[in-house]
């Protein structure tokens, strides 16, 4: 092969790369919006301290392990949705949809009403700092509140998603986020006659503001252009026809995310043990980490969505050609932004604390975990590509196989049995996309994906 013709198998292809992006542009805009919402808990909570910073960032992450594992039942919605729109049976598109918001509260409601019981049962595991532990409580109680309007609005979101109306997502997280910027403002720090409520209020402001993104899709959702044609919660109503399909795809989705959202868990307690400032820089550093993970989870959905669609209408080498041209676009985005985070680490640290400690930990982590970005963006794309396509199964079992042999046993390793502390545990991340990636890439070049029914 030449140097020309591999220069044309990874460059974009211009009518390809165009398909890609107007489905994936207003995901990203609406994930990069919805993931400002941690954005500015954490840079507002870094001016209270270090221990409003590390509790809001490890109980954050054991929320978004619950209730983001939960919300694999939006894949299940987005996968069926998109088949049956490449099919043109428009009226199911509407009975996915109404089953999927009946799994949303019979999984949230739960969730919600027992919010207290379940943060104080969960607090202790987060730090073994007592001030961590009370603050972390706290927030996970008032997160938790929220549970089932993160529910609803990933089953609307994966709906909007499969019809390839992803513009809905971007509005909605906007709405959110601005709420979010506003309710944190008042009620972090008592602005405008209300108490500063600090942690609490950064938890009760998020949970409001998923509120009212959901809203917004809700009302999108049964205007009379999306009921009269999807058949929206029209009657008949029947809950029970899709409800078997979509577990049957969402179970294993939430399999995977259980077992990554589980390992990362696991990372911010092996951080924890390290060290409160350790734990404090890690937040950070997830937080300015996931809003480069937005580009590769919009493009993902895109290709997700593209690739229902294509094997619905019967066209598997588009759906497949598509796959691969999303998959190249997130891997180029996400490695210009990893050269930025590898170029100005301090610089970015700063955004969310003046703590000298803080910022010293966390610069070399961030500088590294630059250099990986291309490869989690390969393998976000292709995981989401392959669930679209109904093979959430293989999803689920190379998530366990990369986190158990390999993720895990480093950062546990190299975090706490050796010298190398917080760089020691963040390697585990590095060698967990260049193997997702490579795992993913085998599969998806496969085929096989591409006889699946459902």
């Amino acid at each position: 092969m030449t140097v020309r013709e591999a220069f044309r198998r990874i460059a974009p292809h211009r009518e390809d790369a165009r398909k890609v992006i107007h489905l994936a542009y207003p995901v990203i805009l609406g994930m990069t919006s919805f993931t400002l919402l941690s954005l500015v808990d954490t840079a507002m909570l870094g001016r209270l301290g270090a221990a409003p910073l590390a509790a809001s960032g490890i109980a954050g992450v054991l929320f978004f392990a619950v209730v983001f594992t939960l919300a694999g039942i939006g894949i299940g919605v987005q996968t069926l949705t998109a088949r049956r729109f490449g099919e043109r049976s428009e009226v199911e598109c509407g009975r996915v949809v109404d089953s999927g918001l009946f799994l949303a509260l019979a999984l949230g409601l739960p969730i919600t009403v027992a919010a207290p019981w379940i943060a104080r049962l969960c607090a202790p595991i987060l730090s073994q700092d007592i001030q961590v532990v009370v603050l972390g409580e706290v927030y996970l109680q008032y997160r938790f509140y929220g549970a089932t309007f993160m529910l609803a609005n990933w089953v609307l979101q994966g709906f909007f998603a499969g019809i390839g109306e992803t513009r809905h997502q971007m509005v909605a997280s906007i709405l959110a986020t601005g709420t979010n910027l506003v309710l944190d403002y008042t009620l972090i720090f008592g602005r405008w006659g209300l108490p500063a409520m600090g942690v609490r209020g950064a938890a009760l402001a998020s949970t409001i503001a998923i509120g009212v993104g959901l809203a917004y899709l809700a009302v999108v959702a049964v205007t009379p252009a999306h009921r009269t044609r999807f058949a929206i919660l029209r009657p008949p109503i029947s809950f029970a026809h899709w409800l078997r399909p979509i577990l049957r795809l969402s179970l294993p989705v939430m399999g995977q995310r259980a077992i990554s959202n589980g390992s990362w868990f696991a990372f911010f307690s092996v951080v924890a043990r390290i060290g409160t400032i350790e734990l404090a820089a890690t937040n950070i550093i997830r937080s300015a980490y996931h809003v480069t993970i937005m580009l590769g989870v919009g493009m993902g959905t895109a290709a997700a969505a593209l690739v229902g669609q294509g094997l619905g209408a019967e066209a598997p080498d588009r759906a497949e050609r598509l796959g691969w041209e999303a998959t190249k676009l997130a891997a180029t985005a996400m490695g210009c932004i990893g050269i930025l985070f590898a170029a100005f680490p301090g610089l970015i640290l700063r955004i969310y604390t003046n703590d000298p400690a803080v910022i010293a930990a966390g610069r070399w982590p961030l500088l590294i975990l630059g250099f990986v970005q291309a490869f989690a963006g390969i393998g976000i794309v292709l995981s989401h590509a392959l669930q679209g396509a109904g093979n959430t199964r293989f999803v689920m079992f190379a998530e366990l196989g990369v986190c158990a042999t390999l993720y895990l046993p480093i950062v546990y390793v190299l975090g706490l049995r050796t010298p190398l502390g917080l760089i020691g545990a963040w390697t585990g991340e590095y060698l967990y996309w260049g193997a997702l990636a490579a795992t993913m890439s085998w599969k998806f070049a496969r085929g096989g994906w591409k006889r699946i029914v459902v």
